[in-house]
């Protein structure tokens, strides 16, 4: 019998293929020496602790909006940056600012964004959260780490280099909404205000990753992860009908049957296949060459054979992990009847879905109603945002890459998929190159304080961003 053989030499050929492989999955790491300005630090805490004392809340009902506050804060930005404002043009579009400083050229412009506006505060803060408190070590209030700091760094950054005879060899823009937490119109209508011009930008950055500890097995070193692409979004109302009546008496079927069955199906139903999308793929060819284990790096060194291992491991570890390869789904909100002994004449649940990278909105639907097949229970989508294109990965992803290096030379520098959504979701649509990476260095617990309690970032950060978009704007 020779196929015993054959077998024998073909597993052989395998571990040897995937031996050379896990051998030779090398980092690419191109280190830069540190580069720090000497601007004035104590001015750009200053400036952070006086952003966080404007309280610009954003809510979806207006009427619980102090737009005194959003105004005032618009006039902080006009008096305490004086040279910004000599140079550039100023343009507010509904809630949001744009500053347009020219360069040398128009051919390749760059946008930096941020928003000024935060979520509402709830009962926990240990102290006043718009108090803008500045200690040894931290400021403290809503907004610091979401995400007055970008904006507030940005414009330190750019006022200096204007005061040291910087000249921008392309124009700049500067643009902030007032309404990101409520997915309001302020991004969109400076993205359509770009449009209408025919500008294109170059380079967009935003929010978005961050630079964390721990983000890979076995990978000792912290991370830079940026956002190249943004999962969408789409909240989904199930709406089932019955005639309602007293609850002494109920029929075998009710809205709330109706709607637990639907449940029941959705929650036990596959629906969403994992698939290994482009951001997700560049992050694992970037970061497990990094880990000190074996294992993980022969994993993520022959995706094509361990695939389904990677797979099986995000389906059990749940959580991020999986969220970056699949289209998920959240049980949110519940309605029936207002009381125990009623029967409701309608029962509504809610659903959030995030969607991955090339799955429609209207894909998901359809999979929804297949899944139920139940024509009784109405499906509405309610507020749809879809996912993003993936930006580029080149000279100016590069470009970012340097300046991060520049300001944290131990850091990894690494793509990744945003499982959040963004401003800088809008401007997919007239950039390939839509970057999402906050310029700070947080703790899982700094992470948990957004929209959270006790919000504060280290002075560390503040001046670390500075000096993170001083070396970025030398490259625009």
């Amino acid at each position: 019998m020779w196929w015993p053989y054959v077998l024998a030499g073909f597993v052989g050929l395998m571990i040897l293929i995937i031996i050379i492989r896990t051998l030779t999955f090398k980092a690419k790491d191109f280190p830069e020496m540190r580069k720090k300005h000497e601007f004035d630090k104590v001015r750009a805490i200053e400036s952070l602790s006086q952003m966080i004392q404007f309280k610009t809340v954003s809510n979806i009902d207006e009427s619980k909006v102090d737009k005194k506050a959003f105004k005032a804060f618009r006039q902080y930005l006009r008096e305490r940056y004086p040279k910004i404002n000599e140079v550039a043009t100023y343009s507010e579009h509904e809630a949001g600012v744009l500053f347009h400083i020219k360069g040398m050229s128009d051919e390749q412009p760059s946008v930096l964004m941020s928003h000024y506006d935060v979520v509402p505060v709830t009962e926990g803060w240990q102290e006043d959260p718009f108090s803008g408190r500045v200690d040894e070590q931290t400021i403290y209030g809503r907004g610091t780490l979401d995400t007055k700091n970008s904006l507030c760094v940005i414009m330190e950054a750019v006022e200096y280099a204007l005061n040291q005879g910087k000249t921008f060899k392309n124009d700049l823009y500067l643009a902030f909404g007032g309404d990101e937490e409520i997915s309001g119109p302020s991004a969109p209508a400076i993205r359509d205000h770009l449009h209408k011009q025919g500008i294109k930008p170059a380079f967009v950055l935003d929010e978005g990753g961050a630079i964390i500890s721990k983000m890979f097995p076995g990978v000792k070193q912290k991370a830079a992860v940026i956002g190249i692409s943004e999962k969408g979004y789409m909240d989904v109302s199930l709406t089932a009908r019955s005639r309602g009546g007293h609850a002494s008496s109920p029929p075998k079927e009710t809205a709330i049957t109706e709607l637990a069955k639907a449940v029941r199906r959705l929650n036990n139903h596959r629906a969403f296949k994992m698939k290994l999308t482009a951001p997700v793929k560049a992050l694992f060819k970037t970061l497990p060459p990094h880990s000190k284990s074996f294992g993980v790096k022969m994993l993520f060194a022959n995706l094509w054979l361990f695939m389904p291992v990677v797979k099986m491991m995000a389906k059990k570890s749940g959580g991020e992990f999986a969220s970056m390869f699949k289209t998920t789904q959240a049980f949110t909100v519940a309605s029936g009847s207002d009381a125990y002994n009623v029967l409701p004449s309608e029962a509504s649940l809610g659903v959030n879905y995030r969607l991955r990278p090339f799955e429609s909105s209207d894909t998901v639907l359809k999979r929804i109603r297949k899944i139920i097949k139940n024509p009784n229970i109405e499906v509405k989508p309610l507020k749809i945002s879809e996912a993003t294109s993936v930006s580029l990965i080149d000279e100016q992803f590069g470009i970012l890459a340097k300046a991060i290096k520049q300001t944290w030379p131990d850091v990894l520098t690494t793509p990744y998929l945003m499982v959040a959504t963004t401003d800088s979701r809008h401007y997919h649509a007239i950039s390939d190159h839509v970057y999402k990476f906050s310029p700070m260095d947080v703790s899982r617990d700094d992470l948990r304080k957004i929209h959270g309690f006790d919000e504060d970032i280290t002075i560390d950060n503040v001046i670390n961003g500075v000096n993170f978009y001083l070396n970025l704007i030398e490259q625009l």
